[in-house]
């Protein structure tokens, strides 16, 4: 099948390794020996660069508080720019009715990444169409830079500060402006021709320490407030609410026993867990290594002061910081002053182009979903035809980590109508279920059979002595629909047309699924 003229192969399997590029794309060099000037520029010269049809690429580490995305269409129209694509890792409702706005008079006429709430709408309406989204991971938008399969003509990064000769980093400049790590952005840094960075302060001074440095900058453009760490926050970090909620502590305790049973968590072990329900079994992982005087080797995904708690304490060695869920003067600091809390790329994370990465040496990763289906497919995008949710880092580190566990709601109710979140099968397969090793409700534990995982026998031999229901599938399928149905009625889903709107990819770039396009009402 072929979308925005690539021909796509489908999926084939988690692991199929015929997909396999042997080298790297190549990189623009400069076009004059470097002499030490000043790289400052206005965003006006920068622009002009660019031709109609050019790709641009913008990472999204300050989500809802970017502004500089804005700022760089505005310029795009201002200098009559058309047919630009644009290269992003997540599109959140802060670009609601601008970004439309421009598709709609052909400023913009294509975009790579996870489109979210307002901009979905317009996605699955057909409103972007002929272009079709393209959902990613974070592992595959740095592959495709890497292999060439996306080629970006400039890349624009939004930094707190910067100096004139290119030097940047995230936690320097005015605090409001912090967005810790840069990794994000080192791909598009690297293998864009060029690289503008978009700096809150600039300073004439060597900055140091610098992520995005001078040997792959080209422009520093002055620009008063390119981000704000106020919309960094990716969900509630209140301890206190977040335990109150049953769902979250019936969850998190389900979990933790699940790691408990599995033996897991052990000297040396490296975990990524996430928000809401996972931060409470973080916080459970956190009491156990105190209780057994165990220092697991390290944690990496959405880090929060109490990882940094864990470093400090010596529950934790190190932490491996991609993108910043927390611009708290806490972590700020530990990133700044404590060696052993470690800036690192999205390509280090979780590119398969690369000979190694980081998810691939977890030894338990805590990850949630929408639904899971009958053979643990998972969909943590689209929900009977609305996009609520993305892809982030979920294929890499499912696909990495030696276990993977899934949680999710039995069911969940509304207005008098009832949703099971285990189905027969997902509305959009955004994970394969062969990577899915455990899926966890409320009160019911599932391990798929077909799981991999060294540590697959051990929570079936010791569930029970840990308190775990472990039942399966064909009794969870059962369970969620009665629960569902205690809610309301169970609604079909909404109808579609045959036209593909959005296309999931796999982390080696083939097809997982696709979204068609809503049935005009």
């Amino acid at each position: 099948m072929k979308f925005n003229g690539k021909e796509y192969k489908n999926f084939v399997s988690a692991f199929d390794e015929s997909n396999l590029f042997t080298h790297f794309a190549p990189r623009k060099t400069p076009t004059f020996i470097p002499r030490g000037k000043s790289k400052v520029k206005t965003l006006d010269e920068v622009i002009e660069i660019l031709n109609d049809g050019d790709v641009i690429s913008y990472p999204h580490y300050y989500r809802t508080g970017d502004r500089g995305l804005e700022a760089v269409v505005k310029k795009l129209r201002e200098h009559g720019k058309r047919n630009i694509v644009l290269y992003g890792n997540a599109i959140f409702d802060h670009t609601d009715p601008w970004l439309y706005e421009a598709f709609k008079d052909g400023i913009i006429t294509g975009i790579y990444g996870n489109i979210y709430r307002a901009m979905g709408n317009h996605l699955v309406a057909g409103d972007l169409l002929p272009w079709v989204g393209v959902g990613l991971s974070h592992g595959n938008r740095v592959r495709k830079l890497q292999v060439g399969e996306v080629h970006v003509k400039l890349a624009f990064l939004p930094v707190p500060m910067a100096d004139i000769h290119g030097n940047a980093n995230g936690v320097m400049g005015n605090p409001d402006e912090y967005c810790g790590p840069l990794g994000l952005a080192t791909a598009d840094a690297e293998y864009a021709d060029y690289t503008c960075l978009l700096a809150g302060t600039v300073s004439e001074e060597t900055l140091i320490p610098a992520e995005i440095t001078m040997e792959l900058t080209d422009f520093v453009v002055p620009m008063e407030k390119p981000g704000l760490s106020e919309g960094i926050g990716s969900g509630t970090l209140d301890f206190e609410k977040i335990r109150s909620n049953k769902f979250n502590a019936q969850i998190a305790e389900n979990v933790t026993n699940i790691m408990k049973a599995a033996g897991v968590m052990k000297d040396g072990f490296a975990f990524q867990v996430g928000s809401g329900a996972g931060l409470i079994v973080l916080d459970n992982i956190r009491q156990y290594l105190k209780e057994n005087n165990i220092t697991a080797n390290f944690a990496i995904g959405g880090i929060t002061s109490m990882h940094v708690e864990m470093l400090e304490e010596g529950t934790l060695r190190h932490i491996f910081h991609g993108q910043l869920f927390e611009p708290s003067e806490k972590v700020i600091k530990s990133l700044l002053m404590n060696p052993f809390h470690i800036p690192i790329s999205t390509g280090f994370y979780a590119s398969i182009a690369n000979k190694e990465c980081a998810v691939n040496m977890l030894d338990v990763a805590v990850l949630s979903a929408l639904e899971v289906d009958r053979d643990f497919n998972v969909n943590t995008v689209c929900a009977s035809g609305r996009i609520i949710g993305g892809i982030g880092g979920g294929q890499d580190v499912a696909a990495g980590a030696d276990l993977t566990i899934m949680f999710v709601p039995l069911a969940t109710g509304k207005d008098g109508k009832g949703f099971p979140k285990i189905v027969e099968k997902v509305y959009t397969r955004t994970t394969p279920g062969e990577v899915i090793d455990v899926v966890v409700t409320e009160d019911y534990v599932c391990v798929n059979p077909k799981s991999r995982s060294s540590y697959k026998e051990a929570i079936l031999e010791n569930g029970k002595k840990y308190g775990l229901n472990i039942i399966s599938m064909d009794e969870l399928l059962a369970k969620s629909k009665e629960k569902a149905e205690s809610f309301g009625v169970i609604p079909k889903p909404k109808p579609t047309t045959d036209e593909v709107v959005h296309v999931i990819e796999w982390r080696d770039g083939t097809l997982l699924d696709t979204i068609k396009r809503a049935m005009p009402k």
